[in-house]
């Protein structure tokens, strides 16, 4: 929860503050949206996941809470509906949404009657299928699980935000679709999965991948019964062949002027946020006014970084100039595009960019944007990125968790992303605008005169 002002956080009580930042809670929520994006009544659900699978944290007096899951995604993968949840590392199951009162459902146990609390579930029916209560909602919406969470362990031990696809199957095209999950970005490992199956391993295993030096060597966990579930995979990790290439474009941050070589302030390497859409090579072209691209189709992805931590930023010593120079904890957003076949060769990326705010006029929203506006946005304002004594209207954080094709026309992408673990934002991107940051015409770029340099800035 980031929606104040640091100082305002810092300001607390000890107790309160540990309260926002120190929570077993993270619910999950569901809807059904209609074609522009808004809720369909009554097709609205808030789950309480962890306790009702019996994987809630088990904390002591004193000791500091932290969610069993985080960070829900949803992926279609050959006419499936999959949920991800970031854990220790990334755990999957299947998903289905039924109508409430539907047959099928009715003789579904709910989870919470098989996972009772404290008690041993045998292997045989944790496979089963079972129903989630809703803490709010589900008037119309049923939910159910395919069974408990399997893990997977590709990216070791503190892997997270993998983003799930299908590519169809090169060798039998009339068989289900490859499912890959992308472990990093760059350089671009992935891995083909098997989301529907598992090979158990043993808790001192698990206990092997997890444990860090210098904290005790004992474990007892509920989510490693998760964790002992490790998801199948078929093949090792591919990873790129060739260099990645460098961005469409450069940051002014990028300029020698404002942070010379290793003083850069965002990583290098970005991490998962979504994936993937299919952009051919027509639109990858835009229609032909251009040669961007001249093989097949392309995947498209969002990815983030953010600042690379200071470890002096927090220091009393080090002049407050200094700290005001650097951005603190931002993060930004770049596309990236790779070939839609093992080793998926990464193609294209553009520069780094931020998604915006809520537009506001004055203390108002714009009349610009649709749905239901959350009183709640104005507060992303408060934390706005500041590098070398300048201010820009980008939010601290913003992190893309959804990116897929409209529905209804194919030209057109919907991005989901949360501000400042605040509020979210649904916005609809045109593929064309998508392809002109991956491949921008030098044209293009607005060029401005600095006020106080004698240069010029993009």
């Amino acid at each position: 929860n980031n929606c104040f002002e640091q100082k305002v956080y810092s300001d607390l009580p000890k107790d309160i503050w540990k309260a926002v930042y120190h929570t077993g809670t993270n619910h999950l929520g569901l809807a059904l949206l209609d074609k522009n994006y808004q809720i369909i009544e009554g097709y609205e659900t808030v789950i309480e996941m962890d306790v009702q699978l019996d994987l809630q944290r088990r904390t002591t007096v004193g000791s500091s809470l932290s969610p069993t899951f985080m960070d829900y995604r949803i992926f279609v993968l050959n006419g499936r509906i999959y949920l991800h949840a970031n854990g220790e590392t990334v755990h999957v199951t299947q998903l289905s949404l039924s109508m409430s009162g539907s047959d099928d459902l009715e003789r579904t146990r709910y989870c919470d009657s098989i996972y009772i609390i404290g008690a041993d579930v045998p292997d045989g029916d944790m496979e089963k299928p079972c129903r989630m209560k809703s803490l709010y909602g589900g008037d119309k919406l049923e939910v159910a699980i395919g069974s408990q969470f399997r893990t997977i362990w590709s990216g070791g031990a503190y892997g997270k935000n993998y983003a799930l696809f299908s590519i169809p199957n090169r060798t039998h095209p009339n068989a289900p679709d490859s499912i890959y999950a992308e472990i990093d970005i760059f350089p671009h490992h992935v891995h083909q999965i098997l989301p529907d199956e598992h090979n158990t391993i043993s808790r001192q295993q698990v206990f092997e991948r997890v444990w860090k030096p210098g904290t005790r060597k004992r474990r007892n966990y509920p989510i490693d019964i998760v964790n002992e579930r490790e998801m199948k995979t078929v093949g090792n990790v591919t990873e790129n062949r060739e260099d990645i290439p460098l961005p469409s474009f450069f940051n002014i941050d990028a300029h020698q002027d404002w942070f010379p070589g290793s003083d850069a302030p965002f990583k290098e390497k970005p991490h998962g946020g979504a994936c993937c859409v299919s952009f051919s090579k027509d639109e990858l072209n835009l229609d032909g006014t251009r040669n961007n691209h001249d093989e097949s189709n392309l995947l498209v992805g969002i990815g983030h970084t953010k600042v690379t931590w200071k470890p002096w930023y927090g220091k009393d010593n080090v002049p407050q100039e200094k700290k005001d120079r650097v951005p603190h904890t931002h993060y930004v957003t770049l596309f990236y595009a790779f070939d839609p076949y093992p080793p998926f060769e990464i193609r294209a990326r553009s520069g780094y960019f931020c998604l915006g705010h809520v537009p506001m006029i004055g203390d108002k929203f714009s009349s610009t944007e649709g749905g239901k506006f959350n009183p709640h946005s104005i507060l992303t304002h408060n934390r706005n990125l500041t590098q070398n004594f300048e201010n820009f209207d980008c939010p601290q954080m913003s992190f893309v968790n959804s990116f897929i094709e409209k529905a209804d026309d194919s030209s057109k992408t919907a991005i989901g992303y949360g501000l400042n673990d605040c509020t979210g934002r649904l916005v609809e991107v045109d593929k064309k605008d998508i392809v002109r940051l991956l491949y921008p015409e030098p044209m293009d770029m607005v060029f401005e005169q600095s006020d106080d340099k004698n240069s010029d800035s993009i």
